[in-house]
């Protein structure tokens, strides 16, 4: 019954390690050719696979874990998942009903401890409420504010039988949760007059597109109104690909993290501002600098609890984000010509300062024979990756430089991070996840240290099951953000930060099935790129400086840095 529910979802693949309590769903599911499981390393690699898979293919990702601890091992994906509000699917299988309270080992209260990061926590202690529980779990995971869903399903609901005609009756489809969004909102006609008055009325109107504008897939849309009233498009990081990138109208990543400074400074100059599924969190405001001073918000996201909730918002719309692009393109009219658009002028100059801080990186190099700086990386990735390809990016050096230096130039969701919880070790294995909803293009992994000790093990995953996976491993032996944490903030009293030199990454990516290449610069790093894009699976180690050294597009660091160490003060970002 739970593989014939999932089914009725159109599920195509269940990212998994097998456990030994869940073994009547796998006998089911290893005589079913409609379905494909993927067996993982671990649980929580098997959870960013599910995760980067919803993210790119527009349907809920569906993963499963066995009991104890191999369903805390999934709460980190979930929790990522949640918070990025990706429609994530977590099974695990439970012990008995008749261990529970009798100290069996592996029993755990699971709803509670999922409640905390999924959008719906339920055990199922009757077979026949399996099909009821789990299309409720579906429901919850691709509607409204989407995120992750757990269904506990303990050892002996699975095996149990059931009467088949009570359990026919309840085998019954709800298609339109099977994709996402599964519903979407319309917003209500008079606030949407409202916000084109009050665009009409600006100076400086630009529009900021958050994560909830790709996952609406609305970018058609967003584009439309964009041109339909000459309107500048920045994006947060993930936002990046609401917009291709090199569009006119387009001014690229803001925020304290892999925002370039002309894009921030346009956010900063804006006097109306329509902002579209966004928390307006820290890190896409600066901290809030980025939205001060006398302007006009008008905040929307299929979230109500989200409108106004970090910034101040005149006219807050929930709604969809395809919806509403659609409506406030019908409401503006029809676009004749640029002079009507007193603004213009000040979008076509914003545009011009992005283009000038993009080409005063073009030449920058590390300096250090063997080692490439970050931006060196990034010319070699546009140079080589086709336009097709997608890039995941795990926290430290990789993600600042991508999200401000890497355009995306055609719209969609090509480049992205786990940005929620930033944990380390999720691009690796989401790779594989990306590699099957979109075969045959080039999944493209950028790994730092901490990323590539936490998750090694699954390039045995990766070479069994990939195709077109690319690792990049940008090594300096450290962990570099932290460190750089530590430089800036506590008078440079390293800590519990470097590794040992010694390593052998490459000889280790080999003998997991891997191609693996170290480079020592630019040249050899875009020939490995180009031999890779030819292989199943491939790793790039490139020796890069750390942030200690070579600082980031991260906006508070560039500001602190230049003031003296005594009025540095960490804040949150």
């Amino acid at each position: 019954m739970l593989l014939e529910t999932l089914l009725m979802h159109d599920v195509e693949h269940i990212f998994g390690l097998p456990g030994d309590t869940s073994m009547s769903f796998y006998d089911d599911l290893y005589d079913c050719e409609s379905v494909k499981h993927i067996m993982c390393r671990d649980e929580r690699s098997a959870g960013h696979m599910a995760d980067a898979y919803a993210r790119v293919s527009g349907r809920p990702g569906v993963t499963e874990a066995p009991s104890g601890a191999g369903a805390t091992y999934v709460l980190p994906a979930a929790a990522e998942a949640d918070g990025s509000c990706i429609p994530l699917l977590v099974l695990t299988s439970d012990v008995p009903r008749s261990s529970e309270d009798r100290a069996a080992i592996t029993a755990l209260e699971q709803r509670d401890v999922f409640l905390p990061v999924t959008r719906y926590s339920r055990r199922v202690n009757l077979p026949e409420m399996i099909p009821h529980t789990v299309r409720t779990a579906f429901r919850a995971a691709t509607g409204g504010r989407m995120g992750a869903a757990h269904v506990g399903l303990p050892e002996d609901v699975l095996s149990a039988g059931v009467e088949e005609e009570a359990a026919r009756a309840q085998l019954y489809p709800q298609p339109a949760y099977g994709r996402y969004p599964a519903q979407r909102v319309r917003p209500d006609a008079r606030l949407v007059d409202e916000a084109i008055e009050m665009l009409r009325g600006a100076k400086r109107p630009l529009i900021l597109a958050g994560g909830g504008v790709l996952l609406s897939a609305a970018e058609s849309e967003l584009l439309r109104l964009a041109e339909a009233m000459s309107l500048g498009v920045v994006t947060t990081m993930d936002g990046k690909g609401s917009i291709a990138e090199d569009h006119p109208l387009s001014l690229g990543v803001v925020g304290g993290n892999g925002g370039k400074d002309a894009s921030n400074e346009a956010l900063s100059e804006a006097d109306t501002v329509l902002a579209v599924g966004t928390q307006l969190n820290s890190i896409s405001t600066f901290g809030g600098a980025l939205l001060a001073g006398d302007l006009t918000l008008i905040h929307s996201d299929i979230d109500p609890d989200r409108l106004g909730n970090n910034a101040h918002a005149h006219l807050p719309v929930e709604a969809d984000a395809r919806l509403l692009f659609a409506d406030l393109t019908e409401a503006a009219g029809v676009h004749t010509s640029d002079d009507d658009m007193p603004w213009n002028r000040w979008v076509i100059e914003k545009k011009e300062k992005v283009a000038r801080e993009m080409a005063a990186i073009e030449g920058v190099q590390s300096g250090e024979k063997g080692v490439l700086h970050p931006l060196e990386m990034v010319r070699g990735l546009r140079k080589v990756l086709p336009p097709d390809a997608t890039v995941l990016c795990d926290p430290g050096t990789p993600t600042p430089f991508m999200m401000a230096y890497y355009p995306v130039t055609e719209a969609g969701k090509r480049v992205f991070a786990a940005r929620s919880q930033g944990g380390l070790g999720y691009a690796l294995p989401a790779a594989l996840g990306v590699s099957i909803a979109r075969p045959g293009a080039p999944a493209v992994a950028l790994v730092g240290d901490g990323s590539m000790g936490m998750c090694i093990g699954e390039l045995e995953t990766l070479a069994r099951e990939g195709e077109r996976i690319i690792i990049v491993h940008t090594r300096n032996d450290t962990y570099g953000w932290i460190k750089n944490l530590q430089k800036l903030y506590y008078g440079g009293r390293y800590f519990s930060v470097d590794f040992s030199e010694g390593v052998d990454y490459v000889s280790a990516a080999r003998a997991f099935g891997a191609e693996a290449y170290r480079v020592e610069n630019a040249a050899q790093f875009e020939t490995a790129l180009q031999k890779a894009l030819d292989s199943r699976l491939t790793v790039i180690e490139i020796s890069t400086p750390p942030a200690t050294e070579v600082t980031p597009p991260v906006a508070p660091w560039r500001r602190d840095e230049r003031i003296p160490e005594e009025q540095r003060i960490r804040r949150s970002y």
